[in-house]
């Protein structure tokens, strides 16, 4: 490297920082809708299929779904909402017992199992997809938009359950349930754990680090003016 050739990498150097650029991922208007169909449907083939065999596939399928989509960073949230999930049904898998034939590995119900693995992830997901849109983003504002999509979600999809696809718990069958759906047939302590998984869920994933999917970080380089 010639002297010239060094002075000017070390001005340039001086002169210049490099900055993390945030963008959006570059599919992200198709990728919503793709994301609300898929879930749609999901639930709609519930009619269709047994629900532990779908919530098993449609888990399985997630991972594929990801890489096709490049979303490979998400790949970490889907491992915490089965890690959570797990840990759940290791508490409270004597609580479970369906008026459907249900699967069972290692003795553990598959059906809530990869329902909260799944169900806690697309939560996230979508989630992920509005994020931009508070202003000032800080852990309060972030956790507050996550409950208002969970939350509404979790009982939409606990009310179709019970009263639509005939998806009962029978094991906490006497319990009374939530008022006005009448869903969440269990103990008070599991219907506050219900609503609780998913703050806890996105703590975790905001304790981690982990990075929204949909947000492409690129460095750029801020050369600053020379003063005359």
């Amino acid at each position: 490297m010639s002297l010239f050739e060094n002075i000017k990498k070390r001005l340039s150097n001086t002169f210049s920082k490099k900055e993390m650029k945030y963008e959006f991922h570059k599919w992200k208007t198709q990728l919503i809708i793709t994301d609300l169909l898929i879930s749609f449907i999901v639930v709609i083939l519930l009619v269709v299929f047994r629900p532990d065999l779908l919530m098993i596939s449609v888990y399985l399928l997630l991972y594929p779904y990801l890489f096709l989509t490049a979303r490979k960073t998400a790949f970490y949230h889907l491992i915490i909402s089965s890690l959570v999930a797990l840990i759940w049904i290791l508490i409270a898998n004597n609580e479970y017992g369906y008026n459907h034939e249900m699967f069972t590995f290692l003795g553990l119900n598959s059906f809530p199992l990869f329902a909260w693995a799944s169900g806690l992830f697309a939560a996230y997901l979508l989630y992920s997809h509005f994020e931009h849109k508070i202003k000032s983003v800080s852990f309060i504002k972030k956790i507050i938009l996550f409950v208002a999509i969970y939350w509404p979600i979790l009982i939409a999809l606990e009310t179709l359950a019970f009263h639509v696809f005939n998806i009962r718990n029978i094991a906490t069958g006497m319990y009374v349930g939530l008022p006005i759906c009448d869903c969440i047939h269990a103990p008070l302590w599991m219907q506050i754990s219900y609503f609780a998984m998913g703050p806890i869920y996105f703590v975790i994933c905001e304790l981690m680090g982990l990075e929204n999917p949909h947000h492409i970080k690129q460095t750029i380089e801020i050369t600053k003016s020379k003063k005359t």
